[in-house]
């Protein structure tokens, strides 16, 4: 028996059979754009989302020859943060929706911060107010779309829209609902009194499952679109960077994960949120939380160099001639830095942020510009690691996941950044592998959820990344002048 798990990421959406020990029999594909009509903007339409989840399972099915009453479960994991409204039909009221690094919404955010008590709201929430959470896209939608507001029955995110689609059910889990700004951190509930700060209805917000729990079962219609069984349980799922720390193994106390794919997650495991300005905290899927700090616009830039060195080349560059090119220029690109903040950044004082180029001379050509994006991105995690050791966090290694772990220069970079070795699994699809273990738990394919999680499986060897004492030397240096640089371009576009 299977777990089909679909995996709905910001630039594809994947179908997936996986064994109830975590074991990959075969996953599909389908590749979607963001549109940025503005800037700070990014949106995607949910309906595309469904037309594709759909095409990518009877795709699945097609190519692995695994029969659909093999299916034990269907489990759905994704992109966080961003609201489909629904109405009472289950029709899409937000024909383009909000994604998770949209900052559109940051005078809401504004607003908040002047006319409440944000520390008393961190004390509820454990997190600080940022575009990023789904209440305060809410908000914008709101007071900027009232008749959307008004028709919209749900909000839901992206993989509960999916598990609506299978089922006809509205629910979520904790991991999406601790990432709404309404959720109270301490009771574990929804906090009806943010709501009402906020004004908000909570009604709109979809009841809380656990992870691991079957909200549903596939109906006729969704049955008919995508190739499986009417009746197959449906799970509740989490959002992705939660569920593949479950692929992945989440390790305890002084190790952390570096998870890059479109945007780069640095996260430790903690009992309890850590309550602070520069960091987040969401309900992890497997208990307790996971604090982290986030770069929405980790491996996005990545794909951005690799495009700009294409259009100049006058034809395609692949991620493996950009490595190559990088690898010919030693540490620190001779002098060029790169802030890889396409998208801005959670920082209050600097949603808006841009990315940029600092110390461009003559001598720089294309592969000091591909290799300073990498350093941008570790400098980038470096800058924000030096802060969770100032709050007391002693990390001892780092696990890194995503596709970006795939990327062994960057990951080298990371390592001689943070002059800490970086454990890289062969198991590269930790989401889907973590979303087929959360499947087999809630369908009784496997008795133990944590011994599944213990360890990264699927046949990997696991690869460990040391940092080069020399290089590690020349980054601390690197790393102070990013950082004073950053500090200088804090704030700049804020008044724009």
């Amino acid at each position: 028996m299977y777990i089909l798990a679909i995996d709905l990421g910001t630039q594809s959406i994947r179908a997936a059979l996986v064994t109830g020990d975590g074991q990959i029999k075969g996953i599909s594909q389908s590749m979607h754009d963001v549109d940025s009509p503005h800037p700070g903007w990014a949106q995607q339409r949910p309906d595309q989302w469904w037309e594709s989840a759909a095409a990518a399972v009877r795709d699945v099915l097609v190519r692995t020859g695994i029969s659909p009453a093999a299916v034990a479960g269907i489990v759905s994991c994704g992109q966080m943060h961003g609201p489909v409204g629904l109405d009472e039909r289950g029709g899409v009221v937000t024909e383009w929706t909000q994604l998770w690094c949209d900052k559109r919404c940051e005078q809401q955010c504004d607003r908040i911060r002047a006319r409440l008590d944000v520390n008393g709201l961190a004390a509820v929430t454990a997190n600080p107010p940022t575009p990023g959470w789904v209440a305060i896209k809410v908000m914008w939608i709101k007071e900027n779309q009232p008749g959307v507001y008004r028709n919209s029955r749900w909000f839901l995110v992206p993989k509960d829209f999916i598990n609506f689609r299978l089922t006809g059910v509205a629910a979520t889990d904790p991991s999406e609902a601790s990432g709404t700004y309404l959720w109270d951190a301490a009771g574990d509930r929804y906090s009806a009194e943010t709501a009402t700060l906020l004004g908000l209805d909570l009604d709109k917000f979809a009841p809380v499952f656990p992870s691991h729990e079957i909200i549903g079962y596939l109906t006729d219609t969704a049955a008919e679109k995508t190739g499986l069984r009417a009746g197959t349980p449906v799970v509740c799922g989490g959002g992705d960077f939660l569920v593949s720390l479950v692929g992945f193994g989440m390790i305890g106390h002084g190790s952390a994960v570096d998870i890059t794919g479109t945007s780069t997650l640095f996260v430790v495991h903690r009992d309890r949120p850590v309550i602070d300005p520069f960091v987040q905290n969401l309900r992890h899927v497997a208990g307790g939380w996971a604090s982290f700090f986030m770069l929405d616009s980790g491996g996005i830039a990545m794909k951005w160099c690799r495009d700009l060195l294409g259009s100049v080349a006058g034809g395609p560059v692949t991620y493996e001639q950009m490595i190559a090119m990088a690898e010919s220029v030693d540490a620190g690109s001779r002098g060029l830095t790169f802030y890889p903040y396409l998208f801005g950044e959670r920082r209050k004082e600097n949603v808006r942020a841009r990315g940029a180029f600092f110390g461009i001379g003559p001598e720089h050509d294309a592969p000091h510009v591909a290799r300073a994006v990498m350093e941008g991105v570790a400098l980038s995690v470096g800058m924000n690691v030096e802060t969770l050791r100032g709050l007391g966090i002693e990390i001892e290694r780092v696990v890194c996941a995503g596709g970006g772990a795939r990327n062994r220069l960057l990951t080298q970079i990371k390592a001689d950044v943070l002059n800490l070795p970086l454990l890289i699994s062969e198991e590269p699809e930790s989401t889907v592998r973590g979303a087929g273990i959360l499947g087999a738990y809630a369908t009784g394919l496997i008795d133990d959820m944590n011994e599944a999680v213990g360890a990264p499986k699927g046949g990997g060897k696991a690869v460990t990344v040391t940092p080069n004492d020399e290089r590690a030397a020349a980054y601390r240096q690197i790393q102070k002048r990013f950082n004073r640089i950053y500090e200088k371009m804090v704030g700049f576009y804020e008044d724009q």
